[in-house]
């Protein structure tokens, strides 16, 4: 079994960060995806004689620090911006990117990115890798690792307390998570539950939940024209919970009022994303609850409308 001793995974970071670009994203408030998807990005130029230029593709770097959750959602955003049609701007920076994942949690199988470092007591990491990028890492760094005998011995994780924490709440959505269908059923069933006017009301649209999300990847795309006929074509993030995100040509709107939007981001989440791709586009990081100005709790509106779903579907 591969180990890193805590001492020494700073210096490991500190190391590879020599080769690449280095992010910590342990303490980020916006997730994972702005190194990937970044809030403005410009994607094509137009010069007078209408020769196309593509921006330069970034070098490489390193994002360390993701938790369970967001490599999960990493997992699913690489299926999702590879299928039906390939992303070219999402997969150019994905390829030049090695993830490294540290958790506390007990792991059974690699689960999502380049190498994930899992407790295993007395400040020992067993250390978990896929790929050539992974491996290869890994061995060009050999001095950082040691090999131990597996002694069969389970490192038991801390309790995670299902109480009014933020691991708590993570732990409890996360098992909510584990029946995408039938979520996907009760989100559907709901449409016309009074619980949505509510949400309307309190809803104020700032579309936080949205951007703090790491599997929310809408985005509108704009033109821009410059004073030397340049002509530039960005695409920044868009939230659906915004007035709009739904606007057409013409002035009509298909979700005008804020009770059919927030209602339109669970159904994207847990329908159509259970439709299309097999999961709910959510992995119960918690950024949603913890950074809404509303205090709405998406755990606690799934709760109220599954005890209603039982009672009258």
């Amino acid at each position: 079994m591969l180990v890193i001793h805590e001492d020494q995974i700073n210096p490991f970071f500190e190391e590879i960060g020599k080769a690449a670009v280095l992010f910590d994203v342990r303490d980020d408030v916006v997730p994972f995806k702005q190194y990937f998807i970044p809030p403005v990005e410009e994607i094509l130029t137009v010069n007078k004689r209408g020769k196309i230029f593509h921006p330069m593709s970034s070098g490489k770097f390193v994002l360390h620090g993701l938790s369970l959750p967001d490599l999960e959602a990493l997992t699913q955003l690489d299926h999702i911006m590879s299928k039906p049609e390939k992303d070219y701007f999402y997969l150019r920076r994905r390829k030049k990117a090695l993830v490294i994942g540290i958790t506390e949690e007990k792991l059974d199988a690699m689960p999502g990115g380049d190498i994930v470092f899992q407790s295993v007591g007395d400040g020992q990491y067993k250390v978990w890798s896929r790929g050539l990028k992974g491996r290869n890492t890994i061995k060009n760094n050999s001095r950082f690792f040691r090999d131990v005998e597996d002694t069969g011995i389970e490192y038991e994780p801390p309790q995670i307390p299902e109480g009014d924490t933020m691991e708590g709440w993570s732990h409890l959505m996360r098992k909510l998570l584990l029946d995408p269908g039938h979520l996907a059923e009760i989100v559907d069933w709901s449409r016309d539950h009074d619980i949505w006017n509510e949400l309307g009301e309190r809803c104020i649209g700032c579309g936080i939940c949205t951007y703090v999300c790491p599997l929310c990847f809408c985005f509108s795309v704009e033109d821009r024209i410059g004073l030397n006929d340049v002509r530039s074509r960005f695409r920044r993030w868009d939230a659906c919970t915004l007035p709009g995100f739904a606007k057409i040509a013409g002035g009509h709107n298909f979700r005008p009022t804020l009770k059919e939007r927030y209602y339109n981001w669970f159904y994207h989440k847990f329908v159509r994303g259970y439709l299309e791709y097999g999961k709910s586009l959510c992995v119960g990081c918690g950024r949603c609850k913890e950074l809404c100005p509303a205090s709405i709790n998406i755990q606690e509106v799934l709760r109220l409308i599954s005890v209603d779903f039982k009672k009258n579907a």
